[in-house]
């Protein structure tokens, strides 16, 4: 990798900056009791900021990794973020069903009337 490392933007770059930035904040407002989460996403964008103003960063690291090129290595990562992200919002998708059901199950054992005592307040209301 070259040390003379040029930190010129172009539009495009400062553009994707901006919008990362914005992303972050968001984020961070987002995920405002989640100190996992606000890290994680700041981690991505900064790792976002970086790969947009070094172009060529990507594709040190992609050949360095065994990849042909840095975009490869990018959607490998994107990838297998995403299937990361699909494995959690499931998991949570579970526990909220088995959540559902207990609410449910409570609710329904709570409000219980016991079909003699239906049947016989139908009769005196006759």
């Amino acid at each position: 990798m070259n040390a003379d490392i040029q930190f010129t933007f172009t539009p495009i770059q400062l553009l994707l900056s901006i919008l990362l930035l914005v992303i972050a904040v968001a984020s961070l407002r987002l995920f405002r009791n989640r100190l996992l989460y606000r890290l994680f996403f700041v981690a991505i964008v900064l790792t976002g900021i970086v790969f947009v103003s070094i172009p060529e960063l990507p594709y040190y690291i992609a050949n360095r990794l065994g990849v042909g090129r840095g975009v490869d290595l990018v959607f490998y990562l994107l990838f297998t973020g995403f299937l990361l992200l699909i494995a959690v919002l499931y998991r949570r998708l579970l526990q909220h069903d088995v959540i559902i059901t207990q609410i449910i199950r409570q609710n329904a054992i709570k409000n219980y009337t016991s079909p003699n005592l239906h049947n016989q307040a139908r009769q005196q209301n006759k």
